[in-house]
């Protein structure tokens, strides 16, 4: 294991329910700096301290990019849909070695409601369910620790209950599996032995999927803020 992290080190040497108005933006931001300002002038000495095995729990605001379906054969887009802010909630059970390094499982689901399809009202929502496999790489600094992360895995997306306000009784509900990847950077603040703060920014995607009855291929894509904790075990 001791060439493994050597090796490690040296690559790793060069990597150097929410509304969706701006106001509940700033409010949720506001609070995670709270948390790490918190955090870091509270117990700065656990940074140099590690667990083995752990498990995290993060939530938070997620916001879908819009989507412009394409038709399956002349492949040209059909309109584009927008979406209000959701909710994403993120679980996780992982392993640290090399001390800058770390892998998991995660488990995640994220949920947004569709606004608008040009100037038409809709109904109904989208919803992701991943499970994706992520290293991380940690640049451990005094008192905090900012890190990269990177996932490959599996999603399910569900299309339900949606159509139009004009057509309410024809609306779509169906899923789809898809290949999915997320990129990310983040803060840990220890605040005990075995207890971190975790704030994060998440981009997330899916390969695209396809609509029964031709009506239209698109992928999902969403950037989410969030904040939890990671535990010891």
């Amino acid at each position: 294991m001791g060439w493994l992290c050597y090796l490690l080190g040296r690559v790793g040497k060069g990597i150097v329910f929410f509304n969706s108005s701006e106001i509940t933006m700033k409010k949720f931001l506001a609070c995670c700096g709270v948390v790490l300002t918190a955090g870091m002038l509270r117990v700065p000495a656990y940074a140099a301290d590690s667990t083995s095995y752990y498990v995290s729990g993060d939530v938070g605001a997620s916001w879908f990019n819009n989507v412009s379906p394409t038709d399956p054969v002349t492949n040209q887009p059909q309109g584009v849909s927008s979406f209000d802010g959701g909710i994403n909630v993120l679980g996780a059970l992982g392993v640290k070695w090399c001390d800058n390094y770390r892998l998991e499982a995660e488990y995640g689901y994220q949920r947004n409601n569709l606004a608008k399809s040009g100037g038409t009202d809709l109904l109904g929502n989208i919803s992701v369910t991943s499970v994706l496999a992520n290293g991380y790489y940690e640049v451990k600094q005094n008192g905090f620790v900012p890190y990269f992360t990177a996932g490959l895995g599996w999603a399910s997306i569900g299309i339900n209950n949606v159509g139009s306000v004009d057509y309410p009784n024809d609306l779509i509900n169906e899923s789809h599996s898809a290949f999915a990847w997320q990129l990310g950077a983040g803060v840990a603040i220890p605040v005990s032995k075995n207890i971190d703060i975790d704030v994060r920014f998440r981009h997330f995607e899916t390969s695209k999927i396809s609509l029964d009855n031709q009506q239209g291929d698109f992928n999902i894509s969403s950037n989410s803020v969030l904040a939890g904790l990671r535990l010891g075990i």
